[in-house]
């Protein structure tokens, strides 16, 4: 007696089928035997209706109405009237791993039927909910340059929105098929069926000899347009046939939004309107205007360069500033009285003795407005008093926040920093001296800053790093990326090194640092002036005398042409007229000229600034 062969398989919602689940078919000898393990009526627009138990039933091999392929699914379809309501089926992952026994199938075969089918509909579920809020999303957290305006917006949410259903939707295909071994039970299923209904084929009728010839049917005529002997390409109409109605429409569809959006990327990038130059808006007036135009332009151009005079070519590192033309130390130390001073002086907190006091009163009303002044500002060694004698040095203390900020581009480790505090006698002599001792324990990072208050008697302080040194190729320099970090510290006396520290790399963050530091106090323009002519596009460097004439390179940093300039002085002071010398010279781009101009007098100007012309 033959055995019965036994494959069990995924039901799955494709085309026709009205059953969704797990089932096991059976070829027994006289029928085929089918069971519902765990089905789902499914039809379209009505609630699933699942089977509350695993059902069985079997149905003669003359009630199978359909047997086909369609792509890797298997489509089974029972005359209604031997089994009803599930008698249409589209089978896929066919499983029957028992060892030795082929076409067999365990308990754990069916529990993997199980898991698939529910890995699928979560997977269902997942590419109906999951697409529009991702869609959404994307077009919120887009930047302008992706997608701009309504119609960009809604086209890049319809995008992702289909390309998250179509990824989605293709998880649950992966969840569904079970590859080869499965298409392999899925060939032995069919041939087993074909046997039991006579429809054997070559090979399984020689294989049985006392079984019946199998029917010869005729050769499949060659389709028109085909060359006689060539075999017609089926695989890709085969696979396009395949595909589900919805999948052959939203494809296309998917492959359009993309074209639209691409198309707006492109025109937007490339299409949008500019302005014309002058030659082409003569052109646009007319050839013969537009190529009068275009001579007369070139003519001026030679004329105006045979006008200038020719200088060499420099480059420049940085600007020449006062704020680091001595160097720029590893370590610098950074005084204020509070997180809002930027100044970056420590001075002293005077106070008077009550014997000045009683003097200042006896004295007369001119002499004793006088002596009062003194007073508050601290009388010097050797200022007569009333009776001759040496008046007595004024007192002080110091109450300060001392900030130290590691320049280089090294770690430092465990420095100190030692503060020497004394006032003067009244022969002019260092007493009272006070000493404080600072301690990093650990390593400060390149770009990084460290606080500490200080307080102590004194008029007077002397204050000695423990690291000593400038910046050379050795230590390197922190990133500008540190110094920046630096310009939201809290104090202000520090964000203003942040800046200058930029403005010294030529970063061109050191004008938005400046423009937060605005507006500067009166005792910080000196220091913010230097730092903003230091970031200018067009900057001064090497500046020297030689033989008694200014020599010096103008370097053009900015992104366009600068056609004449005005190097000038700044004055260090009031009452002074800074000196200036007009330079006929176009600066390209990025590049500098080396210039040598007279100079009035001896004396080198401490500080020069580049303007141009108009200015």
């Amino acid at each position: 007696m033959p055995r019965a062969f036994s494959v069990a398989a995924l039901a799955i919602a494709e085309g026709g089928a009205n059953a969704v689940g797990a089932v096991r078919f059976t070829c027994a000898e006289a029928e085929l035997e089918v069971e519902l393990v765990r089905v789902a009526g499914y039809a379209e627009g009505f609630a699933l209706g699942a089977v509350a138990a695993p059902v069985r039933f079997g149905v003669p091999y003359t009630a199978i109405r359909g047997l086909f392929r369609r792509g890797k699914a298997l489509c089974v379809a029972l005359d209604p009237s031997a089994c009803s309501p599930h008698n249409c089926f589209v089978l896929a992952r066919f499983e029957g791993d028992l060892p030795g026994v082929p076409g067999v199938t365990s308990p754990a075969a069916m529990e993997a039927m199980e898991s698939a089918y529910r890995a699928r509909l979560n997977a269902r579920m997942a590419s109906w909910i999951a697409p529009a809020p991702l869609g959404v999303l994307a077009a919120a957290l887009s930047p302008d340059y992706l997608a701009s305006g309504p119609l960009g917006t809604a086209s890049l949410a319809c995008l992702v929105a289909l390309a998250t259903w179509l990824a989605l939707r293709f998880v649950a295909r992966l969840a569904t098929w079970g590859g080869p071994p499965s298409d392999r039970l899925r060939d032995a299923l069919v041939a087993e069926m074909s046997s039991r209904m006579g429809f054997a084929s070559e090979r399984l009728a020689a294989s049985s000899p006392g079984s019946p010839a199998a029917p010869v049917f005729a050769p499949r005529p060659t389709p028109l347009g085909e060359r006689p002997g060539r075999e017609p390409r089926r695989g890709v109409e085969e696979g396009i046939d395949a595909l589900p109605l919805r999948a052959r429409v939203l494809v296309p569809a998917a492959l359009a939004v993309i074209g639209i959006v691409a198309t707006m990327a492109f025109v937007q990038r490339f299409a949008a309107p500019r302005d014309q130059p002058p030659a082409e808006r003569q052109a646009a007036r007319g050839v013969g205007q537009a190529t009068r135009g275009a001579t007369a332009a070139l003519l001026a151009g030679e004329v105006r360069e045979r006008a200038e005079p020719s200088f060499p070519h420099c480059l420049c590192d940085r600007a020449d500033s006062p704020l680091w033309r001595a160097g720029v130390p590893i370590l610098s130390l950074l005084g204020s009285t509070g997180p809002d001073d930027g100044a970056g002086v420590i001075a002293p907190i005077l106070r008077r003795d009550r014997a000045d006091d009683d003097a200042e009163s006896e004295a007369g009303a001119g002499q004793g407005d006088a002596a009062g002044e003194q007073g508050d500002a601290g009388a010097e060694p050797g200022d007569a008093g009333r009776d001759g004698g040496a008046a007595r040095p004024a007192r002080g203390r110091y109450d300060f926040e001392l900030a130290v900020v590691n320049n280089s581009g090294a770690p430092v480790s465990d420095f100190r920093v030692l503060l020497t505090f004394a006032r003067r006698d009244r022969r002019g002599e260092r007493a009272g001296i006070t000493e404080r001792g600072l301690f990093w324990e650990g390593a400060l990072g390149p770009g990084r800053a460290v606080k500490w208050h200080v307080e102590a008697p004194g008029t007077e302080v002397k204050i000695e790093p423990g690291v000593t040194g400038m910046l050379d190729g050795e230590t390197g320099v922190a990133s500008p990326d540190a110094f920046f970090q630096l310009t939201r510290a809290r104090y202000r006396v520090v964000r203003i090194h942040a800046a200058m520290m930029l403005a010294w790399l030529r970063d061109p963050r050191a004008r938005d640092a400046l423009v937060a530091l605005m507006p500067a106090a009166p005792a910080e323009e000196a220091m913010l002036g230097r730092i903003r002519r230091a970031t200018a596009d067009v900057i001064p460097c090497s500046a020297a005398v030689v033989e008694g004439r200014l020599r010096a390179c103008l370097f053009n940093g900015g992104v366009n042409p600068v056609r004449g300039v005005t190097l000038r002085e700044v004055a260090a002071g009031e009452g002074g007229a800074p000196r200036s010398w007009p330079v006929a010279a176009t600066l390209p781009v990025h590049e500098g000229v080396e210039v040598t101009l007279p100079l009035e007098g001896s004396a080198a100007p401490e500080e020069l600034e580049v303007v141009p012309q108009e200015r």
